[in-house]
């Protein structure tokens, strides 16, 4: 057929032959599918097939059309049903209260067609004897009543109570009179492990699902709620009532998220709580990420009421909340429409929390001793809180309070590294009674269900007032007194700016804490509510109470029952521009100041010396300061009273902060600060003349014979200022917590020069004193203050002052672990701020 192929050349008549042949080819060589010649079926075969498929067709989508005009029908008839049961709901939902409007004078708000959940509705039998049964509680505080209603009701709620009021009893106890589980969601395993320990006491079936959950207890609690799902009815005894969760477990597991499906199904998912709420907002001062992916819950859960439960929740951080989770605009509790989130709100100001900020002593040693002796003096066989800025820091505290008392205080620990048995086991001691103390980072804490907290002390301050509100509002959550103690000294201020330097809003949150913990005059109660009131949008009234206004003195906090006597207020504008000169005068020389450094220079310490930037890159060179022409002479206050003032001056803009990170640190310096030309700019007689603004502070005056005064500062011991102490050349005084006296030595008092005269006057033999007293101020001064060499990352001489460098870690916040030798470690990274002259 194909003839010779010896030629390349190819005639037409042969190439649809040609073409045939390949087509052939290519089909057995690739196996496409195809009728050979064999096989191949004739025409009319298929056209028959085709014509048969398309009956076929034809009929299966006739009987889809049936089916679907039977299910639109059965929509319908669906819809309509759901309608009635809707109707029925709301009839049932919004049924008047148990008591009638006229007998309670509600009237308005019934005939309005807005409910009052502050009233009694017919479930309340069942929840104030639930209520008794399960919980020991008598009676309802604050809006806990109308939270439970509002709950009960199957409202969106959401409910912002202090700290301590009792937020969780608001879906504890409607979660026992509702079918099926309530979903808890909470931001710390603390906090789960305090309310599962505290429901399972009360006989209540509760379960956690977190990352420290065994995989074997984790199967059993998914395997009983997967049967809860599935049970028809009503619920079933062991049935678990409330199922808490971290954020993590909604945020990142899609099983527990098609278990959460199931219960839904099953109706058997009666609400989710969100604690902590704040956390949602990127505003709130606990923002957390996963938090904000909660806003899946209603999107896959439309109809499952949500409730959210804050302690503080200004304006703004509210409308966020209710944006991110998909909640309809608040309405009043006690007057709310059919519609909305219900919103219920308590006072801020808890009239059981006695405040006090007492001197915290310079050395660890000291501070230890001050806790221990305040612990053993007033509660002695009470549960309360350590706080402290960090994990070390936490450990070395507990293992010292146990060891000064001899063991009279039974402590634990509790920080993020802890294993989370060993949290849940400290949790069960500690209600037991087993342990008394806990000394803690703020990882402990958020919704501790413990109530007879009786005091709350903090080792160091806290970096933000908001966190200090929270973390002292832990003691008296029954209501009864308590004492929030804040142990503080200027020079923290240094090693909170190293670790909040980089927070958003760090260093503001930062200074209003230490305005806060400054002040020495205004009620602690009104310092609160004006912090809020500024910082967060919350009104006024939010700290108003049935007995008293925002602005009425608590009269129990230290600046209410302080003797006039231990506090003395100065017109220091002379001293200010003094250390501002001085400071100005470093800065102009490439030198730079701690707060402790600054202070020392300032008093002359080290021969008036200070270390600035040489002529070469790396080298640091001697510079003598001539106080009289830069500042008219030293600074003429004590140690204390220069670093009161500088933070004064810090917060007040006088003064900046300069921070130089290295490997291992966060050096924090002080420079000028925007404001610090108003007073530079002067010279020394113009200031004295009373040109340009006028610098005031408080500073304290410790009586002579006080005993250990500011370690009972408190509302069950307060010791009388004897004598008019009033801060003159010489004092004998009590440092904070400790019955060793001290000596306080002063050089000069500029403003109040009689005090020297009077004091000779009282303490015999002063005068002849005065030049030998005068000639030991600086090894005196040095002795004061253990943490200045720490600072400076010098070596000491003596081991005692080195040790209680060592032990308190410095001013400077570390994140390599600190050496226990004799010598501290020095950095060459790090320039050196000694004022010693050796």
């Amino acid at each position: 057929m194909f003839g010779s192929y010896d030629s390349d050349h190819v005639g037409s008549d042969d190439m649809e032959a040609i073409l045939e042949f390949s087509r052939v080819q290519n089909r057995g060589e690739v196996g496409v599918a195809g009728p050979s010649k064999e096989t191949a079926q004739p025409s009319y075969l298929r056209k028959h097939e085709l014509s048969a498929r398309l009956s076929a067709l034809e009929s299966e989508i006739q009987g889809v059309d049936e089916q679907v005009q039977k299910l639109k029908a059965l929509r319908q008839s669906l819809l309509a049903e759901k309608q009635e049961v809707l109707r029925q709901t709301q009839a049932i939902s919004h049924a008047q209260p148990a008591t009638t409007a006229a007998i309670n004078g509600k009237g308005k708000a019934k005939t309005s067609g807005t409910i009052d959940y502050a009233m009694e509705f017919d479930w309340a039998p069942q929840l104030k004897g639930t209520m008794k049964k399960v919980f020991g509680i008598s009676s309802f505080r604050l809006c806990q009543q109308g939270g439970c209603n509002a709950n009960m009701d199957g409202r969106d709620v959401v409910c912002v109570m202090p700290t301590g009021g009792g937020k969780s009893l608001t879906y504890q106890l409607p979660a026992l009179l509702t079918p099926g589980c309530t979903l808890v969601i909470s931001p710390l395993i603390s906090l789960i492990t305090d309310q599962i320990l505290h429901l399972r006491e009360a006989g209540v079936e509760a379960a956690m699902l977190t990352g420290g959950t065994s995989k074997a207890l984790a199967n059993e609690i998914q395997q009983r709620l997967t049967a809860m799902a599935s049970a028809r009815g009503g619920g079933q005894q062991g049935d678990i009532k409330l199922c808490y969760v971290t954020p993590e477990k909604i945020a990142k597991s899609k099983g527990f998220m098609s278990l959460l499906r199931k219960l839904v199904e099953g109706g058997k998912l009666a609400r989710i709580v969100i604690d902590e709420a704040h956390c949602v907002s990127q505003l709130g001062h606990d923002f957390r990420p996963d938090y904000k992916k909660l806003s899946a819950l209603r999107q896959f859960f439309p109809h499952v009421p949500i409730l959210a439960l804050s302690a503080t929740c200004p304006p703004r951080v509210l409308q966020d909340i209710l944006k991110i989770l998909h909640m309809k605009p608040v309405v009043d509790g006690k007057a709310a429409p059919r519609e909305g989130t219900v919103y219920f709100s308590a006072p801020l100001y808890r009239k059981n929390l006695h405040y006090s900020v007492v001197p915290k002593p310079s050395s660890a040693k000291e501070v230890v001793s001050a806790m221990s002796q305040y612990i053993l003096q007033n509660h002695e066989h009470d549960s309360g809180i350590v706080y402290c800025l960090t994990k070390k820091d936490a450990e070395t505290v507990a293992t010292s309070l146990q060891d000064v008392s001899n063991g009279r205080i039974r402590t634990g620990v509790y920080h993020a590294d802890v294993a989370d048995g060993q949290k849940e086991g400290l949790h069960r001691q500690w209600r037991d009674g087993s342990i008394q103390v806990v000394c803690a980072t703020i990882a402990f804490g958020l919704g501790i269900d413990k109530g007879n907290v009786r005091f709350v002390l903090h080792h160091t301050m806290s970096k933000s007032l908001d966190g200090y509100y929270q973390e002292s509002g832990r003691a008296g959550r029954d209501g009864q007194d308590a004492d929030c103690l804040l142990y503080y000294r200027p020079q923290d201020a240094t090693r909170q700016s190293s670790i909040t330097c980089t927070d958003t809003d760090g260093t503001a949150k930062l200074h209003d804490m230490l305005r806060f913990a400054q002040d020495m005059q205004e009620c602690r109660k009104i310092l609160f509510a004006k912090y809020f009131s500024a910082s967060s949008d919350l009104s006024m009234t939010s700290w108003t109470t049935e007995e008293s206004s925002a602005m009425d003195k608590c009269g129990h906090c230290d600046n209410c029952t302080r003797a006039p006597e231990t506090i003395e207020h100065k017109d220091v504008t002379i001293e200010a521009w003094q250390i501002l000169k001085i400071l100005e005068a470093v800065d102009a020389q490439g030198g730079r100041q701690t707060i402790a450094g600054l202070s020392d220079l300032a008093r002359g310490l080290g021969g008036g010396s200070f270390e600035a930037s040489g002529k070469r890159k790396k080298s640091k060179e001697k510079v003598q300061l001539d106080y009289d022409a830069v500042a008219g002479g030293k600074v003429g206050l004590s140690k204390d009273d220069i670093e009161t003032l500088t933070v004064q001056l810090l917060v007040s803009r006088y003064l900046g902060e300069a921070f130089s990170s290295t490997a291992y640190t966060v050096n924090v310096y002080v420079i000028p600060g925007e404001l610090a030309l108003r007073l530079t700019r002067l010279t020394r007689a113009e200031v004295v003349h009373g040109n340009g603004p006028r610098i005031h502070c408080s500073f304290k005056r410790q009586t002579r014979k006080g005993k250990a005064s500011a370690a009972g500062a408190g509302t069950k011991r307060k010791t009388a200022a004897r004598d008019g102490g009033d801060g003159g050349d010489v004092s004998v005084a009590t440092v904070a917590g400790s019955s060793r006296p001290r000596k306080r030595l002063s050089l000069h008092d500029p403003v109040h020069p009689e005090s020297e005269e009077e004091e000779d006057r009282h303490v015999p033999g002063l005068a002849k004193k005065k030049k030998r007293l005068h000639a030991e101020a600086g090894k005196e001064d040095e002795e004061d203050e253990d943490f200045t060499n720490a600072i400076r990352m010098v070596n000491e001489a003596e081991p005692s002052d080195a040790e209680s460098d060592v032990e308190d870690g410095g001013w400077e916040y570390s994140l390599r672990p600190s050496k226990v030798d004799k010598q501290p470690y020095i950095d060459s990274g790090v320039i050196s701020l000694s004022s010693d002259s050796d």
